[in-house]
């Protein structure tokens, strides 16, 4: 077992040993003092592009001070640590234990970050209903059923007023349920 817990992903994982070295890197050189030690999309599918990075860097600027961000679907919290410099609560849900520990160890400097395991589809989103989440940032499954399940899931909460949608561009799945959403109404674009 190596100090991140990545080694130890359950059987039949989508992490490739490659991506998994990656992640270890990325950590060693954040443990040394270097913010951007993250990889670009073209490094690990999983994670965001460096392009998204900027504009989400550039758009929370003064935005999301008192904020709360739901991440669904944290990963190895390469996003996580950018979220949790622009909000003020972040919540970093992952069905996989071992990517929310790997998590926690690189982001173990944030203090405003509650990891928790969740299951979009098997667990109660009620459980968020009564806290204030005021942005979701969508990056779990990509297929197109979990993503609208996803997407009615994350309109039931009442507070949130702005849902941003990692691989919208690259996964047929995302792109066809936010068109829905947004052909019936439920859904107003602010940025394609």
């Amino acid at each position: 077992s190596d100090a991140t817990g990545a080694s130890e992903l359950p059987p039949g994982s989508w992490v490739t040993p490659e991506m998994t070295r990656r992640f270890q890197a990325a950590a060693e050189a954040r443990f040394r003092g270097d913010e951007d030690a993250a990889p670009d999309k073209a490094e690990d599918q999983w994670t965001i592009s460096r392009r998204l990075r900027s504009d989400l860097e550039e758009q929370f600027v003064g935005f999301a001070d008192n904020f709360t961000v739901l991440e669904v679907g944290s990963y190895f919290g390469y996003t996580t640590r950018l979220l949790s410099k622009h909000f003020q609560r972040v919540i970093a849900l992952d069905a996989v234990p071992q990517f929310l520990q790997a998590n926690r160890e690189f982001n173990l400097d944030r203090d405003n970050v509650l990891y928790l395991r969740f299951n979009t589809l098997d667990d109660d989103w009620g459980v968020f209903a009564f806290n204030t989440i005021h942005v979701v940032f969508l990056d779990a499954s990509h297929d197109f059923e979990t993503v609208m399940a996803d997407l009615e899931n994350t309109l039931r909460l009442p507070t949130v007023s702005l849902i941003i949608f990692d691989d919208y561009g690259a996964e047929d799945g995302v792109r066809a349920a936010v068109h829905e959403f947004v052909a019936t109404g439920r859904l107003r674009p602010v940025a394609f």
